[in-house]
């Protein structure tokens, strides 16, 4: 179901950022529905389509005095369409980790030596990204750890997303360059 009058999904859009609960909840259960069943064909996954469509319009709520939006129903499919995104590229991570994990060490071979290199690995990545400048590390905690977006990390840190890259790119850089440093130093 969709709001046919662009008239009522601008004054919805007024009243949102105004937090009026009713608007809220007038476009929640406008879209809900067909977000869901939208996410699910996406996932497959029931509970992973919920909790997508959930987010999105906490993110909603949380952020529409900050919001400009010109047609609601796109700005709810685009931000699915993100959400859907970014949580295949965490499962693609997740997978890739544990097949390494797998691969590098199975339990047969998982060693003392192999446990202390782990640790140390954690520990010269966690110093690298400690040697950066304070924005450079939150961005890079957000992008990599948390797993946001450019444009949600822009959005949360109020920079722009030429900003939001240039920080990846640079903490990326600087983050090899000390494991390499450190590693040739022993």
């Amino acid at each position: 179901m969709t709001l046919q009058e662009p008239e009522k999904s601008i004054d919805l859009l007024v009243r949102l950022k105004l937090g009026d609960k009713q608007a809220y909840e007038k476009i929640y259960f406008t879209f809900s529905k067909e977000l869901l069943y939208a996410a699910f064909k996406k996932t497959g996954d029931k509970v992973v389509a919920e909790e997508l469509v959930q987010n999105i319009f906490i993110s909603l709520w949380e952020k529409r005095q900050d919001l400009q939006i010109n047609n609601l129903q796109a700005y709810l499919f685009g931000a699915l369409k993100l959400s859907v995104i970014n949580h295949v590229r965490s499962l693609v991570m997740e997978n890739k980790y544990m097949e390494y994990q797998t691969l590098t060490y199975n339990e047969n071979h998982q060693d003392t030596a192999n446990l202390v290199d782990l640790h140390d690995l954690s520990s010269i990545i966690e110093e690298g990204i400690n040697s950066l400048p304070e924005k450079t590390q939150e961005v890079f905690r957000l992008s990599r750890y948390q797993h946001q977006s450019v444009k949600d990390i822009s959005t949360d840190l109020n920079i722009s997303e030429k900003a939001v890259e240039y920080h990846i790119t640079r903490s990326i850089k600087r983050i090899k360059e000390y494991i390499k440093n450190f590693y040739l130093f022993f």
